[in-house]
């Protein structure tokens, strides 16, 4: 279910607006990417501006040039937008100003424009990723198999706000990928306090790069992780569309991680089946846009994100039967909602 974990601790610097959210008049926001046609992002934002009393519009803006999204933010009626990829890391030099999440993180997933035209970069993956995992951690264990996670531990009503989350030392974690939502990731684990960080890229030198970079270590070999004495979080970053799955899903089964796949297209990717198949805790990647999208209405408001209405639309439009949205397609099962 959409859990409420809250927005608190590390995040509320990344909230914080480049300068006072504009309301004089409607201004345009977009999910810039390609491809973006099956987008939910519209539904998190419309509803977010509606709620808090905004005028402005959010629609989806398919461009695989960067140039097209800059020509488009620096359009007068465009306030900013929401970034995915392939422009991740691409657009981070064109920013005016950074946050320093974004800075550490190397990737914006979140532009703001100022009155005087100033662009500056965020990102809220990170946020999108450790609140999600949180919400679902309790006390960690030095043995899972003898003191299991507290899954259920409940840190906040459904869609309400939350306390600060606990620090969650101790955590064993596996990071696949090494783009720009694997950064955050990277980043998302270093404010977690997680003990022991392990990446694999398919592209091994790329691993290395952020491993290095983070002070994490490298897997080459995925069939080396049944030597792992314990695995508490799995984060899978790459494309659903690799159809990406463990060699031995034994160490699933050994170990039960918490698994968040960040791709949400389709719904039940080849990862997220498998991990499914082990009993393993799912935080599916339309979780995590709910979690990053609510980030970013805080940041373009300056209030708080309306997150049982962000979910109802998303639940609507995503989940009923016969819906038009273009994303409903890939959402099955629609009777088991996220």
């Amino acid at each position: 279910a959409y859990k409420a974990p809250g927005l608190s601790g590390c995040a509320q610097d990344s909230r914080r607006a480049p300068a006072a959210p504009r309301k004089d008049r409607p201004l345009e926001f977009f999910i810039f990417g390609h491809p973006v046609t099956m987008s939910p992002s519209p539904e998190i934002h419309n509803v977010g501006f509606s709620r808090n009393g905004f005028p402005h519009k959010y629609a989806r803006f398919d461009a695989p040039d960067a140039e097209q999204v800059v020509a488009k933010l620096r359009s007068s009626a465009c306030g900013g937008g929401s970034v995915t990829i392939p422009h991740k890391e691409t657009l981070l030099p064109r920013m005016d100003s950074l946050s320093e999440a974004a800075k550490v993180i190397g990737a914006v997933n979140t532009i703001t424009k100022s009155a005087d035209g100033k662009l500056h970069g965020d990102n809220t993956d990170w946020l999108g990723i450790k609140n999600q995992l949180e919400s679902r951690l309790g006390s960690v264990p030095k043995s899972r198999g003898t003191c299991p996670f507290n899954i259920k531990s409940k840190l906040g009503s459904m869609f309400g706000a939350a306390s600060a989350a606990p620090k969650t030392p101790g955590l064993t974690c596996l990071l696949c990928g090494s783009g720009g939502t694997a950064r955050a990731a990277a980043f998302a684990f270093k404010q977690m306090g997680a003990s022991r960080v392990i990446i694999y890229n398919r592209t091994t030198s790329r691993a290395k790069a952020l491993a290095e970079e983070f002070g994490f270590e490298v897997c080459e070999d995925l069939g080396r992780l049944a030597e792992l004495p314990e695995l508490h979080v799995v984060v899978n970053t790459l494309p659903g569309s690799t159809g990406f799955q463990l060699p031995d899903a034994a160490v699933l089964r050994r170990h039960r991680p918490v698994v968040l796949e960040a791709a949400y297209i389709p719904r039940r990717t080849a990862f997220v089946q498998q991990a499914l198949a082990a009993g393993c805790e799912i935080v599916e990647g339309v979780e995590m846009l709910f979690e990053q999208g609510c980030a970013q209405c805080e940041i373009w408001t300056g209030a708080s994100a309306p997150r049982s209405d962000i979910a109802a639309a998303l639940l609507q439009t995503l989940f009923t039967r016969g819906s038009p949205h273009p994303a409903h397609g890939k959402m099955e099962p629609y009777d088991a909602l996220p």
